[in-house]
């Protein structure tokens, strides 16, 4: 037998120490590695990629055309009771057919956030310093002096009399004349008339005339769409704050807002990009296009639609126009 302190027992003994090293790496490793694995795997976790997901059986529209802009930035979208398209984006409005032929480009000098065009073909503009009023020929009109202050003009609603202008700085909806009078302020908070007043974290609020004659305003902060009298007096509201697809999810939604000519609404939200429809008491009917179908943090999706019931969505991050039509109509 060797003596405690040969050469061999040293040997051996740093052949254990070594094997141990070894299998307390491997054996920790394994532990982080599936201890990671957990961790992904964890179904308490948070996520929106379930969200993201819509039922095919609520898919009922298809893009059928793609009108690309020739701009650098784009705002606001208008379609006409003739079928034309105004885009408005840089400094300038274009104006186009149905099918996307350019018909006229309008110099504006500035950036108009929105439009809203009646049925004389003329077109209202929403400036930083107000809103300008130019022919069917491309000639301005008018212009009128803004509300000042913080306001900031993101949609414009207009009738044979009056013009409505959503100011997300200030939160309220104004009413003008057609000679550029300010008239009425709508949607401001007024708890004796049941109005909670609107909460507008970002410059996202849209405005809508529904075939009655009745005024819907987006109140995005609160995940709802409200209806006044032109009057300004509160009818019902609908919408709820939901991940769920039937709701509106995020800080502020919708973002956009148009009404068919049969009165179904047609919104539009942003972080999670998504265009749907509901019907006239706000239950969802179908979605227009699902998150898969724009770029990830697309926002600013302006919205249109036309007498055949076309959904009309202005895609900001891929600088175009995009058509939507209803799969089976009638159905």
């Amino acid at each position: 037998m060797s003596p405690p302190n040969s050469k061999n027992d040293r040997l051996l003994t740093g052949m254990i120490i070594g094997v141990s090293v070894l299998g307390i790496g491997y054996f920790g490793w394994r532990a982080i590695s599936e201890n990671a694995n957990t961790a992904r795997e964890n179904p308490f976790e948070y996520t929106v990629e379930d969200f993201r997901e819509i039922d095919p059986a609520l898919l009922r529209y298809t893009e059928v055309r793609t009108i690309p802009l020739d701009m650098e930035t784009v705002h606001g979208l208008a379609v006409d009771d003739s079928g034309r398209v105004y885009v408005t984006g840089d400094d300038r409005v274009l104006v186009m057919n149905g099918e996307g032929r350019e018909q006229a480009v309008i110099p504006t000098g500035g950036t108009a956030r929105c439009i809203g065009v009646d049925t004389n073909g003329d077109m209202y503009l929403g400036m930083t310093g107000g809103i300008e009023v130019y022919g069917r020929e491309g000639v301005r009109k008018a212009r009128w002096n803004g509300p000042g202050g913080h306001a900031v003009l993101t949609s414009v609603a207009v009738t044979d009399n009056y013009v409505y202008v959503a100011d997300a700085g200030n939160r309220i909806l104004r009413k003008y004349d057609k000679s550029g009078n300010e008239v009425l302020r709508i949607g401001g908070r007024d708890e004796s008339r049941g109005i909670p007043g609107s909460i507008v974290p970002s410059p996202f609020y849209d405005t809508a005339l529904d075939p009655d004659g009745f005024v819907w305003l987006t109140n995005p902060g609160r995940h709802t769409l409200e209806n006044y009298t032109p009057e300004g007096d509160p009818r019902t509201s609908w919408g709820l704050f939901s991940m769920d697809i039937g709701g509106f999810c995020g800080c502020c939604n919708p973002g956009h807002l148009a009404i068919l000519d049969d009165g179904r609404f047609v919104t539009s939200e942003k972080g999670i990009p998504r265009v749907k429809v509901y019907d006239r008491l706000g239950k969802l009917e179908s979605v227009v296009a699902g998150p898969d179908r724009f770029a990830e943090g697309t926002e600013g999706l302006d919205l249109a639609v036309d007498s055949r019931g076309r959904v009309y969505v202005l895609d900001p991050a891929r600088k175009a126009v995009r058509i939507f039509e209803r799969k089976n109509p009638g159905v």
